[in-house]
């Protein structure tokens, strides 16, 4: 009978392949070519406003893990994978609002509030 040790080590062993970082140096792009082909400019946009939101959300949730003990096996085992699926989709996102030369859409900065610029 195998302790509860060598019993999580052989599970973390044997799913160690199906965390794989996928990501723009790695060559392995998770997005599938021509996936938003389909859309028109805003929804492109609307798109890439929610993966940008998704980014941030996964990024802080790594960046808490990686403060446990066994933060930095989580974050590569929960967190990594989807991250390089995000920032892949949003690759493929604007590859697609290139090609359909959607104007970008540019946010003004929240002004200064209670500051005189003179």
């Amino acid at each position: 009978m195998k302790s509860a040790p060598a019993v999580a080590l052989s599970i973390l062993i044997a799913c160690g392949g199906c965390s794989i970082a996928l990501d723009e140096n790695s060559g392995v792009y998770a997005a599938q070519p021509g996936k938003y082909d389909f859309l028109d400019c805003r929804s492109i946009q609307l798109r890439v406003d929610a993966n940008a939101t998704r980014e941030a959300e996964l990024s802080a949730l790594m960046q808490r893990a990686n403060q446990g003990a066994a933060g930095a096996v989580v974050s590569a085992l929960v967190y990594r994978d989807e991250l390089s699926l995000v920032r892949a989709d949003q690759q493929a996102l604007r590859k697609a609002s290139d090609e359909k030369r959607c104007m970008p859409d540019i946010k003004p900065e929240p002004a200064a509030t209670g500051r005189s610029i003179y």
